[in-house]
């Protein structure tokens, strides 16, 4: 009997291979087309692409990233996430085993004396002791549990890429909000060069309205373009103070080193790089960019919940063993004739549930096509990013270049009006103009350098620059489990065309 409960067992654990719903295979997306004749990074690429911050050539950026990275609230919790979700999956891998456990009872029953009339207190008592060890297993013969496991696996692969897109946002953000501080900074040393111009112009014009040199008007002019300059300070200092807030906050401050105001020594653009330009690749930015292995991660797992969905609407089998002792006497608990055995299997199937595992794989197959379609939003949402990048890359180059060609003239203009006003060749409202000219256009160039810089990080940030293989969230084993998706993936691609090419012929 013994032999054929084995058989039994060994010929459901032999079924237990088939997988019920359907495989994962990649949507079909309509692709761009790419000018570059090889989709593949060298060794070089891929090790400039994982700090491209750092081509900025900026230390006080790089050790506020670092800064970010190691303490930054938005990071640290979705690493809680990852723990989480690595903690399901080991749920989920437990189930798929058999369940061991050990137990020892100990018995002792006395009946009556009416039920037992006549009989002495030792003959009216039974004791009982008992050791066992039990095996609770379910036959996965249908694929549900394999399928949760497919699942858990997948949401595991999703918060860990979703952790690599939060870590790619905030050091962009910590970048843009960086380089926004420096453009400011910029523009305040640029508006106190003016304040102290326009203060020692003010105090010649007293000497000269003095002596009548000039006019009334001249002076009130001289005055107003200082009040003006002076008027432009404050607001200027308000917008660092804010910048320098945004960045505690990224870098992971506290609320006290926030109320504190962080300092940042003054810098200049001279000092920053201007970085090398990636390269666009559309096949790259599918596999690197973190948000789109996110979405497609949730959508394996919806996938997998829909084959575990449908395995719910087959039998389950249960097998249930044990092996221990039973004796009425604790010293012949272990005597080889107290060896006490059983194995049991069960069969489960609903009969009545009324409609719920139909609603159930209905749902389910309901949430894997809101996936795909978050799967495509995400997608398109990229290469909008990765276009709108490439457009401000460009544009951004011109305007500067434009700026820096409008602030020379402006300057020429400057110093022609001051000789020829000197030359009582014209009035001196030209050089009033003049200045103001010169005077708004650094201010212009200071934000057009900054536009340049951001546009070039957003590029970067487009392409998911800043994912490495050596710091990110991914272990191997879930690098791993992505490959062998991505390989299905181009398998069926391969297929396709095989089948596109059969029919041609």
């Amino acid at each position: 009997m013994n032999k054929l409960a084995v058989l039994g067992l060994a010929a459901l654990v032999g079924l237990a291979g088939c997988t019920l719903g359907p495989d994962y295979k990649r949507p079909s997306v309509d692709m761009p087309s790419s000018k570059f004749a090889s989709t593949h990074l060298s060794q070089k690429q891929r090790k400039a692409l994982a700090s491209w911050w750092e081509k900025f050539g900026d230390a006080k950026l790089n050790h506020m990233i670092n800064e970010a990275l190691d303490r930054n609230l938005k990071i640290a919790k979705q690493v809680q996430v990852v723990r989480q979700e690595r903690a399901a999956l080991g749920m989920a891998n437990a189930d798929l085993f058999p369940t061991v456990s050990g137990q020892a009872d100990a018995a002792r029953k006395e009946v009556s004396r009416n039920s037992a009339s006549g009989a002495s207190s030792a003959d009216r008592r039974s004791d009982q002791f008992s050791v066992s060890g039990t095996l609770d297993y379910e036959v996965d013969l249908f694929g549900r549990l394999r399928r949760s496991r497919q699942a858990a696996r997948a949401q595991l692969l999703s918060s860990a890429y979703t952790q690599d897109s939060i870590r790619l946002t905030v050091i962009a953000d910590v970048v843009t909000n960086y380089l926004t501080l420096r453009s400011l900074q910029r523009q305040i040393r640029v508006t106190q060069d003016t304040i102290e111009t326009r203060k020692k112009g003010l105090s010649l014009d007293k000497k000269r309205y003095k002596y009548g040199a000039i006019n009334k008007l001249t002076l009130l002019q001289t005055r107003s373009l200082l009040q003006s300059a002076r008027a432009q300070l404050p607001p200027l200092k308000k917008q660092v103070g804010k910048q320098k807030t945004a960045l505690a906050i990224l870098t992971g401050k506290t609320p006290r080193q926030i109320m504190n105001h962080m300092e940042v020594a003054d810098g200049k653009f001279s000092q920053i790089k201007v970085p090398e330009l990636p390269k666009a690749i559309p096949s790259l930015v599918v596999d690197r960019r973190p948000d789109i292995r996110a979405a497609e991660a949730k959508l394996i797992a919806a996938n997998a919940d829909v084959g575990a969905a449908k395995a719910k609407f087959f039998p389950t089998f249960n097998i249930t063993a044990m092996i221990g002792s039973k004796s009425t006497d604790v010293s012949d608990l272990f005597d080889p004739l107290s060896t006490a055995s059983s194995i049991t299997g069960s069969i489960t199937q609903p009969i009545l549930d009324f409609g719920q595992r139909s609603a159930n794989y209905t749902s389910k197959k309901a949430r894997k096509q809101q996936a795909v379609i978050a799967y495509r939003q995400t997608l398109r949402q990229a290469f909008k990013g990765v276009s709108d990048a490439l457009t401000e890359v460009k544009y951004t180059k011109q305007r500067l270049q434009s700026v820096r060609s409008e602030l020379q003239k402006y300057r020429d203009t400057l110093q022609l009006a001051r000789t020829r006003y000197k030359a009582g060749q014209t009035n001196f409202f030209n050089v009033l103009d003049a200045q103001r000219n010169v005077y708004s256009t650094q201010l212009d160039l200071a934000t057009s350098i900054r536009n340049r810089f951001t546009a070039i990080a957003n590029l970067y940030k487009a392409i998911g620059g800043g994912w490495t293989h050596s710091s990110d969230s991914l272990t191997p084993a879930m690098e791993d489990t992505m490959r062998e998706y991505d390989q299905r993936a181009r398998d069926a691609s391969d297929g396709k065309a095989s089948a596109d090419n059969a029919s041609a012929d």
